[in-house]
């Protein structure tokens, strides 16, 4: 099994996370994209994207799409809650988990990359500190007294894991001790050795 990953993406981070908690052994190959892809990587994923997952002779591309397929093939442990409406919700919050979070993600970094990072004004940089905290409160509001999103630990806490303890390292602290149910699942997540090997904290 082979996993395609980039430095600085986080995405990829979610499927190193269900790799471990499955236990599976796979050979992580980091593909630096900032000068174009090359044509075999674009035989891999036409969008030249990553992460992208080789299983035995299958490749496919997407993290949520490589969550659900190694879930499926390799289902001990579940990843998926038992009921429907659970299992609903979990891909809701995947789809927000990218949907809604990635702009604004951007937006903060832009300062931090350099060259690498989009125009920026202190007045995007506001706008996308505000994105995030609001999408800091929708976490806070799904978890109320849940232990975790989908009630129990599943693909949309790994979804999210990457992005939100990334939050540690770019000014985000203040803003997690003010939402106590947030706090608790990032001290969660932290202790999970499958988060800690993947993520490497």
């Amino acid at each position: 099994m082979r996993l395609y990953t980039h430095p600085i993406s986080v995405f990829p981070f979610r499927v190193k996370i269900a790799l471990h908690e499955k236990g599976l052994v796979f050979e992580e190959v980091s593909t630096d994209l900032s000068s174009g892809a090359s044509e075999a990587f674009l035989g891999l994923n036409p969008f030249a994207q990553i992460p992208v997952l080789e299983d035995d002779g299958f490749t496919l591309a997407e993290s949520m799409a490589i969550l659900e397929y190694l879930d499926e093939k390799y289902p001990e442990p579940s990843l998926r809650p038992e009921s429907l409406e659970a299992r609903a919700t979990m891909r809701m919050l995947m789809c927000w988990s990218t949907d809604y979070w990635y702009a604004h993600w951007k937006g903060w970094l832009a300062p931090k990359l350099g060259e690498r990072g989009d125009p920026w004004t202190q007045e995007s940089l506001r706008d996308a500190r505000r994105g995030l905290c609001t999408h800091l409160d929708v976490i806070e509001k799904q978890l109320g007294s849940q232990e975790w999103l989908a009630g129990e630990y599943s693909l949309a806490d790994i979804c999210y894991a990457p992005l939100i303890l990334s939050l540690h390292r770019v000014g985000f602290d203040d803003e997690f001790e003010k939402r106590s149910e947030l706090s608790r699942w990032i001290e969660q997540l932290s202790a999970r050795n499958a988060v800690i090997n993947a993520l490497g904290l």
